[in-house]
């Protein structure tokens, strides 16, 4: 617990904000990049990290992207898994044992145990997956969130220190509702992150400052677009 709370204490310290004022900073088919989500991301980047904020930002956005991509892509579908995953953190809220309800539920192929646990250093899990699995409190329980995949909810176990803040580890379990297209292609032995990927490189960008246009990683450039128009306004969460 000392090094669970010592590890939320430098997450929350206070760093130059990558964006001082709340707005969308660009759109991805439709989905927006909202200026909280990528201060949320540049932050913890900050308690480990030494680059400079622009190379931040840069990594935060390109990130962030997949995940939009996805949200866009397959939104009917994360719209009915947003719904069941709520049901099963009720379960968890209610006393329902994590791993008895991660067995019963999860859609994790991969997971190495029945409890969908895994081990790892920073930045080997998808957005947001990693920032909650190093930013949540030991054996508390993360609220449901989207990732690329689908919908999570984890629970972090504990924290393995290394010799510096990059080097630190955690043990976490989790539970995966993943997008029924995703399930459908592993069934058929297909290339469920070649399916992103594609994705990913055919999305529409559009950013809404001229200004903020290097932002986009150099690999995502050519499907930019500077909008005229002023952004839309959004919640920092779509």
């Amino acid at each position: 617990m000392i090094l669970s709370s010592l590890l939320l204490f430098s997450c929350q310290q206070s760093h130059d904000l990558a964006f001082t004022s709340p707005r969308v900073i660009l759109s991805v088919n439709g989905q927006h990049i909202h200026s909280d989500e990528v201060n949320e991301l540049v932050s913890y980047y900050q308690t480990y990290r030494t680059e400079s904020n622009a190379s931040l930002i840069r990594r935060a956005i390109a990130t962030i992207i997949p995940q939009k991509v996805m949200l866009a892509e397959l939104a009917l579908e994360a719209k009915q898994l947003a719904q069941q995953v709520q049901q099963i953190a009720n379960l968890i809220a209610d006393g329902g044992d994590f791993g008895e309800v991660a067995q019963q539920y999860s859609q994790d192929s991969e997971a190495p145990t029945a409890d969908g646990r895994y081990t790892f250093a920073r930045e080997n899990t998808v957005y947001p997956f990693d920032i909650y699995s190093f930013t949540t409190q030991a054996k508390a329980v993360s609220i449901p969130f989207p990732t690329k995949y689908g919908y999570h909810i984890l629970q972090p176990l504990k924290f393995i220190a290394g010799e510096t803040p990059a080097d630190l580890q955690v043990e976490v379990r989790h539970i995966l509702l993943m997008f029924p297209t995703m399930i459908a292609l592993e069934e058929k032995d297909e290339d469920v992150r070649k399916y992103i990927n594609d994705k990913v490189q055919q999305a529409e960008i559009l950013i809404y400052e001229i200004g903020l246009q290097n932002v986009v990683a150099f690999d995502l450039r050519d499907q930019l677009t500077i909008q005229s128009q002023a952004a839309p306004s959004a919640p920092a969460v779509d």
